[in-house]
């Protein structure tokens, strides 16, 4: 029963591989953002903005692309297991700059709602971690972000 249960597991992560469905950087970058949210469960709407925003700018993104991407993000957020299978795409095409951009639009959004909730940083601290960050870059991150008030 173990085997059967493995090997589709198995053939079901092959499957998606083939036909794209691993995952965009753009989609894995959207869904930490969107994962953020969630994480106090609270959605504010400085929140949504933020996030929003900063989708917007970070990808060049008008109206609409915008929108496909909002309503993909929420699929594969609702799917997900866990942030590894997004920090993998987000690593195998991120420099560490870029990948730093990440934790800096974590950070903008944890802070939008003026409430920083053990929760949201712990998370961050989780993504920096799965995505290689030193401690260092991640403190200057949130320093950065809290100056933005």
């Amino acid at each position: 029963m173990i085997t059967k249960l493995v090997n589709w597991f198995e053939e079901k992560t092959r499957q998606n591989e083939e036909s794209g469905q691993g995952g965009s950087q753009e989609v894995a970058t959207a869904v930490l953002l969107y994962e953020l949210m969630r994480a106090d469960g609270d959605f504010s709407a400085e929140e949504q903005h933020a996030y929003e925003q900063i989708l917007r700018s970070h990808f060049s993104l008008d109206d609409s692309q915008l929108n496909e991407l909002l309503a993909l993000t929420k699929e594969k957020a609702s799917q997900a297991t866990d942030f590894s299978q997004f920090t993998r795409v987000i690593n195998a095409t991120n420099s560490v700059a870029q990948k730093r951009g990440i934790i800096d639009g974590l950070w903008k959004i944890a802070y939008s709602d003026d409430v920083i909730d053990p929760e949201e940083e712990h998370m961050i601290r989780r993504v920096a971690d799965l995505l290689y960050i030193p401690h260092s870059q991640f403190i200057k991150s949130k320093l950065a972000a809290s100056g933005e008030l």
